[in-house]
């Protein structure tokens, strides 16, 4: 348990950091996923499995790791900032 504002505020801080990078790599993962999968094509993977795979698969999960980056940034890291706010005015 925090022992002051001030600590609180740094926590909250440090994790507000924490949330922009995982937000950050969730976004380049699922960019990623995507070049890899196309490498594959590129690299002489049939054509009719690749676009099954693609149809199928990968764009499904890189929906779900973009909706969860979309959600750090829409929803988390605004109630870690409401929060920063809060504990500040009350040290005012």
């Amino acid at each position: 348990m925090a022992k002051s504002y001030e600590q609180e505020i740094a926590l909250a801080d440090d994790l507000k950091k924490y949330l922009n990078n995982l937000q950050e790599r969730l976004n380049v993962v699922s960019m990623n996923y995507w070049s890899k999968s196309n490498d594959l094509n590129q690299a002489g993977m049939m054509d009719e499995t690749y676009n099954r795979f693609v149809q199928e698969y990968v764009s499904e999960t890189a929906r779900k790791i973009e909706d969860a980056a979309k959600q750090i940034n829409e929803r988390d890291i605004p109630f870690i900032e409401k929060h920063i706010a809060y504990l500040e005015q009350a040290i005012r």
